[in-house]
């Protein structure tokens, strides 16, 4: 789109009422405190959305896996990049310039100098994407990718009815959501709902329903439109590039620091595990780069989907388990 697209995004931005000027400054990390509080040179860990979600899916499912990993004595903090003038301005590439380096700056200062980013959907790309860009800024020494999607190529049609719904400024269809966003949840044992929360049971509608109007209701938000934007354009040329083509963002595979954990659900169909597999080849071996397959077949609860990974009931034991075990096993 370049420079007037971004320009007719704002204008639109105005016109839906969602302004830059309207939009957070970067915003300060939200601390996530449970039982006593981590001594001051504690392990920072940033836990950060996907852009079509607000910060708070990370503790959604009865405390989620931020209340887990704070209940060990880290400092734990919500991020939330998108919600940036940067974002809704310039879209991937003002957030990978200014605003992710201000972050992690600001959390390694709040620790000991170190950060975990744990990063779901667009969010796990953006170490990647910052080493690319081979700036100073104090880097996240390890870092998570839940549901990152690392090739583009043709989306499926489900991902294409998405980005074109909010390219005409209109919500996704509640069908659609639950097809692409909570694939792969299993069906009602018995009298209960097997993959939904307990604090969000109901009656009457299969798990995926309920999901999905519990995320609609609480948990969702219109992805900035410049981000939407970078998408479209990465998926026509089939390369994850900056609006000026002059960066290659996967040219940070060659630079990143690590370790890194990638996992990928099994039926997650915005981030197919055949799309999420390149990294995990391309990434040097001095990374340290560990690959999970959510899936009954590797001894999990369900095939995973994009966001049953994070809200489903069994994500407990199988998504923060896993990332509580390989953060402890200092990753590896």
């Amino acid at each position: 789109m370049g420079r007037i697209g971004r320009f007719v995004g704002v204008v639109f931005a105005v016109l839906m009422g969602s302004s830059p000027a309207m939009a957070q400054k970067i915003p300060e990390p939200v601390p996530i405190v449970r039982g006593i509080p981590a001594p001051p040179k504690s392990e920072v860990i940033a836990l950060c959305p996907d852009i079509g979600e607000f910060q708070e899916v990370w503790t959604a499912r009865d405390g989620g896996l931020a209340e887990k990993l704070a209940a060990g004595r880290r400092k734990v903090f919500l991020v939330d990049p998108w919600d940036t003038t940067e974002a809704r301005v310039d879209g991937f590439d003002g957030v990978v310039r200014v605003v992710y380096p201000a972050l992690v700056d600001k959390l390694a200062r709040a620790g000991n100098g170190k950060v975990t980013w744990i990063g779901h959907g667009l969010c796990g790309m953006l170490p990647i994407a910052a080493s690319a860009r081979q700036s100073d800024n104090t880097p996240a020494a390890r870092w998570v990718a839940l549901g990152t999607r690392f090739a583009y190529r043709s989306p499926s049609p489900l991902l294409q009815q998405w980005l074109a719904s909010w390219q005409g400024a209109e919500r996704a269809l509640p069908e659609l959501l639950e097809s692409l966003l909570f694939s792969g949840l299993r069906e009602k044992l018995g009298s209960r709902n097997s993959s939904v929360p307990v604090s969000i049971e109901g009656e009457g509608a299969t798990p995926s329903q309920i999901m999905e109007s519990y995320h609609r209701n609480k948990l969702s938000r219109p992805p900035a439109r410049a981000v939407l934007e970078d998408v479209v354009r990465w998926f026509q040329t089939g390369t994850m590039t900056d609006t000026e083509g002059w960066t290659d963002y996967t040219r940070g595979y060659d630079t990143v620091t690590g370790p890194a954990l990638i996992v990928a659900g099994a039926s997650d169909a915005m981030a197919p595990p055949e799309d999420v597999l390149p990294v995990v080849d391309s990434l040097p071996e001095s990374v340290g780069a560990r690959f999970e397959l959510l899936s009954r077949i590797n001894g999990h609860r369900e095939e995973y989907g994009h966001l049953g990974m994070l809200l489903s009931r069994h994500s407990a034991r199988d998504v923060d388990g896993l990332i509580s075990r390989w953060l402890a096993g200092g990753g590896s």
